[in-house]
């Protein structure tokens, strides 16, 4: 009867290494939205590749256990960056606490990058450029021809 259980175990076992790969896959789509302005073209990276979209819009990346950053640009708009963690899936998880399994299921879920997931949905905030050519704050000064300037006081 232990034989059996042992065998059962085994097999068990033998299916699931790399757990999150199988179960999660190896790539991961993303939502990726620019508040309070759309239109922004996005570059998303980790270790394993860039991908481009003009938000809003989904990137579908690869997933890894590396940073994934993501910078964001549009004319008119001051450029912005954010990190963002790998955490690792419940599959991942799972695979790696079970006994005998769990070796395998690391080993293959850290080199396939499914080790690692990222958030679904990200929102970049975009910030308004000061254009040059717009009038400041502080009061006009107006140009003096010759030097001479007008007083209101004793022109009676």
């Amino acid at each position: 009867m232990q034989y059996r259980q042992v065998l059962a175990l085994g097999l068990v076992a033998g299916l699931l290494g790399g757990c999150a790969s199988v179960v999660e896959g190896t790539t991961e789509p993303i939502y990726v939205a620019t508040t309070p302005e759309p239109g922004a073209t996005c570059e998303v990276s980790n270790a394993l590749g860039k991908w481009s979209l003009v938000t809003p819009g989904t990137v579908v990346v690869k997933r890894s256990e590396s940073v994934l950053a993501v910078r964001c640009s549009k004319e008119q708009w001051r450029d912005s960056k954010e990190y963002f963690a790998s955490k690792m899936p419940t599959s991942a998880l799972v695979g790696a606490l079970l006994p005998y399994a769990g070796i395998v299921s690391a080993a293959v879920d850290g080199a396939s990058g499914a080790g690692g997931e990222y958030p679904n949905t990200i929102n970049i905030t975009m910030r308004k450029t000061e254009s040059r050519g717009t009038p400041s704050s502080a009061p006009p000064t107006s140009p003096t021809a010759g030097g001479d300037q007008l007083s209101a006081k004793g022109n009676s």
